[in-house]
């Protein structure tokens, strides 16, 4: 998993976070924290890659909005709130989490295998989320309209759709007159060659796709997994 951080990308995640405020004392911002590495940054969302090494603690940190979280692979982490009782969670591969944000916690992984996972900060207002064929939000219902298994759709707010999707060997993903939507690669390395676009380009394994007639092309000899976020504010 690519980690690096390029200079734009730094400056705007600088100008971005400006909308968070820190209000946790002691806590330091999750944008901040040395395991969550900024890869991408806009108006809307921030995509943060995670990576927490065996028996590895993060800093007291601090999620100001709301996110959601997909783990890279199966996974045991205790989360560590001031004032409450530490919490375990355990993950399979991809389970998608919904959390909403204003809370600090320390992050802890008890286990041999490092932790995982792309954190998607969401910079505005959301409004009601609603599971649809994925728990993402605890001790919620599910509301699932039936899918394709190449196309699974997680959970939906006010403002996005977030789903989970397949791509296979030689296979493309199209969409014609839809809103603009967000295409996350769950490993930048196959943006570098295995995942390619008719048009527009990657920015930290993320592309934004502000307009139809685009095409993203699976030239692997595996099955690609991508998260795909439309905006349905627009």
């Amino acid at each position: 998993m690519n980690l690096s951080l390029p200079l734009a990308l730094l400056l705007a995640s600088t100008a971005v976070s400006a909308v968070s405020a820190q209000t946790v004392r002691g806590a330091v911002l999750a944008n901040h924290e040395p395991h969550h590495h900024v890869a991408y940054a806009d108006a809307e969302m921030r995509v943060l890659r995670v990576r927490v090494p065996a028996h590895d603690t993060t800093l007291l940190h601090e999620h100001i909005p709301d996110y959601f979280w997909i783990a890279l692979g199966a996974s045991e982490i205790v989360s560590a709130k001031p004032g409450s009782p530490d919490a375990t969670v355990k993950s399979a591969d991809l389970t998608i989490h919904y959390a909403p944000g204003k809370f600090a916690h320390v992050a802890r992984n008890p286990t041999t295998i490092p932790f995982d996972n792309i954190t998607v900060e969401l910079l505005k207002p959301q409004g009601t989320v609603k599971n649809l064929c994925v728990d993402a939000m605890a001790n919620a219902p599910k509301a699932c309209p039936g899918s394709d298994p190449r196309e699974v759709p997680a959970f939906e707010t006010n403002r996005l759709r977030v789903d989970l999707v397949t791509i296979e060997p030689g296979a493309v993903m199209r969409v014609g007159a839809a809103a603009p939507r967000w295409i996350i690669a769950l490993d930048t390395n196959d943006t570098k060659g295995s995942l390619k676009l008719s048009r527009g380009s990657w920015v930290g394994g993320v592309f934004r796709a502000a307009s139809n007639g685009w095409v993203l092309t699976n030239q692997a000899k595996k099955p690609i997994r991508v998260l795909s976020v439309v905006n349905r504010a627009e």
